[in-house]
């Protein structure tokens, strides 16, 4: 079985914003994902950090976001594993653009299922935010019967 480490390495925004981060492309040689995070709370005010999938030209929805880090927050790690499929819940996801993203999938939500070929980070820092957080997530993908 074949495997390949995708690597998301970012800063989280050092003021109140939304910010676009690393995308990772290529997904789509790959059947099933684990997904391990390693997440640092900013300074002086909440972190979101979601990953977005591509769904086309331009087009870019939510496809996970981990629990929200208070200001300051200690060092957490996440992981999360997918295989292919269609999530059983229907839950409202935000959506983006190339340049832009508005997230909008609740905290500790992971829809599921194959991304398609791209995925990327979106932070979103909240009010008081004087410092960004080192930001690592891989994603690990498996090719089946190879």
């Amino acid at each position: 079985m074949a495997s390949k480490t995708f690597t998301i390495a970012d800063v989280s925004p050092a003021a109140a914003s939304t910010a676009i981060g690393d995308v990772v492309m290529g997904l789509n040689a790959y059947d099933a994902f684990l997904i391990d995070a390693d997440l640092v709370g900013a300074t002086g005010g909440v972190l979101d950090v979601y990953l977005q999938r591509k769904i086309a030209d331009n087009v870019w929805r939510d496809w996970l976001h981990f629990t929200q880090l208070t200001a300051g927050a200690a060092a957490v790690r996440y992981s999360v594993s997918t295989a292919p499929g269609i999530a059983n819940t229907i839950v409202a996801v935000g959506t983006g653009t190339d340049s832009a993203a508005t997230p909008a999938l609740a905290a500790n939500t992971f829809i599921g299922g194959h991304p398609g070929d791209a995925v990327r980070a979106v932070y979103v820092a909240g009010a008081s935010t004087s410092a960004g957080a080192s930001i690592t997530i891989r994603i690990r993908g498996w090719q089946r019967g190879v």
